[in-house]
């Protein structure tokens, strides 16, 4: 199911470009994760300003996309009932996020936990397609995007992250395990 041909995201359609990366990410190891990526990827950009050619063109080639995905995928569960999709994203972007808290916490620190984090809160954001997150969800994702930067920054500059949630009152660790 992986997008081919036009894959490349148009700079008009920038803000979605994250999505679409986790998406094609997913596209094997998670086809149904890949789909609400795109369709999140597709809501959000319907509400921006597509006036460029390349952006339509995109846009058009995403939607059959979709609606291809969407037929190969039409007897999984998570896409007939929207609280079964809704818990399947929030359980595997919970997966993504705890391992890279579990490697932060045991100051093991490297791009892979760093891209782990940020995929989280990506994953997260995809959870808004079904309804508003929950509070903890939205304490988690502010979290896992800024344990993302942080982490990368002092890799950046050569210094050693402090492992676990600083205290400023932010501990999804705590919510979850």
């Amino acid at each position: 199911m992986a997008l081919k041909g036009s894959a490349d995201v148009p700079a008009g359609l920038k803000p979605i470009k994250p999505y679409i990366s986790v998406a094609r990410e997913h596209d094997v190891r998670d086809p149904v994760v890949a789909y609400f990526c795109r369709r999140f990827a597709m809501e959000k950009a319907m509400s921006m300003p597509n006036t460029q050619p390349e952006d339509k063109k995109f846009l058009m080639f995403l939607m059959t996309q979709l609606e291809k995905s969407k037929k190969e995928l039409a007897g999984h569960e998570a896409l007939k009932s929207e609280v079964v999709g809704q818990a399947q994203l929030e359980n595997h972007a919970l997966k993504v996020f705890l391992w890279a808290d579990n490697e932060d916490r045991a100051g093991r620190f490297n791009k892979n936990v760093v891209k782990s984090f940020y995929t989280s809160s990506l994953l997260f954001d995809v959870m808004s397609t079904f309804e508003e997150p929950p509070e903890e969800i939205e304490k988690t994702k502010k979290y896992a995007k800024w344990k993302a930067t942080y982490i990368n920054q002092c890799l950046k500059s050569g210094e050693t992250p402090q492992p676990g949630p600083l205290d400023d009152g932010l501990q999804p660790g705590k919510m979850f395990m």
